[in-house]
């Protein structure tokens, strides 16, 4: 009769070289590497022109709310920046209080 204890030593021998020929994951042993920080946030003037250019170019009483929810900036903030805007020739006024913005975008 034929004895199992060579059968279960050679079973734990390949266990045990099947554990070491696996490739470590450092995830598993928590030495991941930290999440990169986010990239910085655009100048307000780059993200009012921005969400101007997707509310079609034109900034109106119809959808002032819309794009500085989309800017991330308040009414105060809309009222300082349009001058400087407007000094450096990115925008016109386009009528009834609109402004447009002068970009390739929105020529």
């Amino acid at each position: 009769m034929m004895s199992s204890r060579p059968i279960l030593s050679g079973l734990a021998l390949m266990s045990l070289l099947a554990a070491c020929a696996s490739p470590a994951r450092f995830d598993d042993m928590g030495l991941t590497a930290p999440p990169a920080p986010p990239p910085p946030e655009p100048p307000p003037e780059v993200r009012l022109i921005a969400a101007i250019e997707n509310q079609g170019c034109v900034l109106d009483a119809t959808n002032v709310s819309s794009v500085l929810l989309a800017a991330n900036l308040t009414q105060e903030q809309l009222t300082t920046i349009v001058p400087t805007l407007d000094d450096a020739g990115r925008l016109e006024v386009a009528g009834d209080g609109a402004i447009r913005v002068l970009t390739e975008r929105c020529v």
